[in-house]
């Protein structure tokens, strides 16, 4: 499934429950509604989501929500992502299923500081080092370094 369209809106891809991979990759996508694939979107089988070398330049922490409910693969790469925002209001929960079996693939986009993410997305409060993003990172190992600034018990 291959559509170009500059932003993917709320309610597009609702209740397709047999759609496991969605690809959509070089279509000139600058943003995607938060909501596209919340659990309203009643997406059960979708476990691949395709969005490199599109015209992104922020994100709602929809990927790690999602993966929060079943193991996903999600690939970013090669946009022009600078910015997390967080307009759910979402936040880190420690007791929360650890999303670390997901692939979120953030490589060869803007991204300066891993406290960039870890900020914009509310996973940790309070001063945290703003370690340069000098090496490619999985979303996942942010996550992880987030969930142990967060979560350990001192």
């Amino acid at each position: 499934m291959l559509i170009s369209f500059c932003r993917q809106q709320e309610g597009v891809f609702t209740n397709l429950h047999q759609l496991k991979s969605l690809v959509l990759f070089h279509s000139h996508i600058k943003s995607i509604e938060p909501r596209v694939f919340d659990e309203s979107a009643n997406l059960t089988s979708l476990s691949h989501i395709d969005l490199n070398h599109n015209d992104l330049t922020e994100l709602e922490p929809w990927p790690v929500i999602r993966a929060q409910h079943r193991p996903m693969s999600i690939n970013f790469a090669g946009n022009s992502i600078t910015k997390f925002t967080n307009t759910l209001q979402w936040r880190f929960n420690c007791n929360s299923t650890r999303p670390f079996e997901t692939r979120i693939d953030l490589s060869a986009n803007d991204i300066k500081h891993i406290s960039d993410i870890l900020y914009g997305w509310n996973i940790v409060e309070g001063s945290l080092h703003r370690r340069p993003l000098t090496s490619l990172f999985q979303l996942e190992d942010i996550l992880k370094i987030g969930f142990v600034a967060a979560c350990t018990i001192t």
